[in-house]
């Protein structure tokens, strides 16, 4: 009977072994899952003017975008998912629009609010839901500028 308990608490403990080990592998930060990337800047400007609080985001044939907001000089850098900056290695189709999702979220809040204002796309389709822009990103620094223009 002894060696009967004594081989059931063993195996007990193998199986309990190898189930942590399992998931810690299986918890690993996810480096393994994430595609090589490039690092994306770049410039936007609108008719000649930098275009600040436009959305550029990167779609890759398969995978995950990555995406950036340009600042007041229409400088962006992408960013992969968190605190990852880049974007897949590979053919992007690139979109950029001027209506950035929840812009005017915050001034409808409230009772005394008075109703947000709807914003317009203001660049052409064919920067965005009917994308003709494209880039190739490779391994390493990347830069796109994007010099958009009414028609």
């Amino acid at each position: 009977m002894t060696s009967f308990k004594q081989n059931k608490i063993q195996n007990i403990f193998k199986v309990t072994l190898l189930t942590l080990s399992l998931a810690i592998t299986g918890c690993g930060g996810g480096a393994g899952d994430q595609p090589d990337l490039g690092l994306v800047k770049g410039t936007v400007t609108f008719e000649g003017s930098p275009l600040a609080g436009a959305s550029v985001t990167f779609m890759p044939d398969s995978g995950r975008p990555a995406s950036a907001t340009t600042d007041a000089s229409g400088n962006y850098e992408l960013v992969y998912i968190r605190d990852t900056k880049g974007c897949k290695i590979g053919h992007n189709k690139v979109m950029i629009t001027s209506v950035v999702e929840g812009g005017n979220e915050m001034e409808s809040e409230g009772d005394d609010a008075a109703p947000a204002e709807a914003t317009k796309e203001k660049l052409p389709s064919k920067y965005n839901t009917n994308t003709e822009l494209e880039a190739d990103v490779k391994a390493g620094e990347n830069t796109f500028d994007f010099e958009l223009k009414k028609s």
